[in-house]
């Protein structure tokens, strides 16, 4: 499975030919809407996204983007869509036919397998995802604080790969926090993700990683729009 992180919390996980797509804000809408300006564009435009299926984890502009989520759903018919409760509501608002995602129920589309989790976050019906494909489980924790309803979950105990939110602000954990939670889940590889696009809202990954090394962990800074293989 190849794995390209497209900002923030956004990923493409592409397996056998197909494309999954998690969180992908292309737009500017944060910026009209709320002041918050991009530091890096998208790494995509909207003819190379591609996308086979599209997931929402929460209802939050860089996360269920207002002006993309639409303009993808029009150039991409074929297109599958599945969000968290409120974002499923948006989505239905918008004319785009979805299915709602629930914690524990799991869900597979294009030889992804999906299970959502629990997130504490200001949406109260965020939600994190385990994605497995081509042999690899990897958890994206979404946006959500640190909790120990994540850190005794059993089915995010030793997956192959942990991407986890480390800005520490609007309702997201700390670094401090993101290590001690992979500490406690312990998988092979553990990367930093949704910092690094508003100048307000950023973190420096390099003591998350260093922390995740010193555990005997594998860690490191993705680049924007390059895709890596675990």
């Amino acid at each position: 499975m190849k794995i390209t992180w497209l900002t923030q919390g956004g990923f493409l996980f592409e397996n056998n030919g197909k494309r999954l797509v998690v969180d992908p804000y292309m737009s500017n809408a944060a910026e009209k809407q709320a002041g918050f300006k991009r530091l890096v564009p998208f790494p995509l435009t909207l003819a190379e996204l591609r996308p086979d299926v599209l997931l929402c984890t929460h209802d939050h502009l860089d996360h269920l983007d207002p002006e993309a989520v639409p303009r993808i759903a029009a150039a991409y018919p074929d297109c599958i869509f599945a969000a968290s409760a409120q974002a499923y509501r948006r989505l239905r608002e918008w004319g785009i036919a979805a299915t709602r995602l629930r914690i524990g129920e799991p869900a597979e589309w294009c030889g992804f397998s999906v299970l959502p989790v629990f997130a504490a976050h200001s949406d109260p019906e965020a939600i994190g995802l385990i994605v497995r494909a081509g042999g690899k489980r990897i958890y994206l924790s979404g946006d959500t604080l640190f909790d120990a309803r994540i850190t005794d979950n059993p089915a995010l105990r030793n997956l192959d790969a942990i991407l986890i939110c480390i800005n520490g602000r609007l309702g997201n954990m700390t670094w401090q926090q993101a290590v001690a939670t992979v500490k406690a889940l312990r998988p092979q590889t553990a990367l930093p993700m949704h910092y690094g696009l508003f100048a307000a809202n950023t973190e420096d990954p390099q003591p998350f990683i260093q922390q995740c090394h010193a555990a005997g962990m594998a860690s490191w800074e993705m680049t924007v729009g390059k895709e890596f293989e675990l």
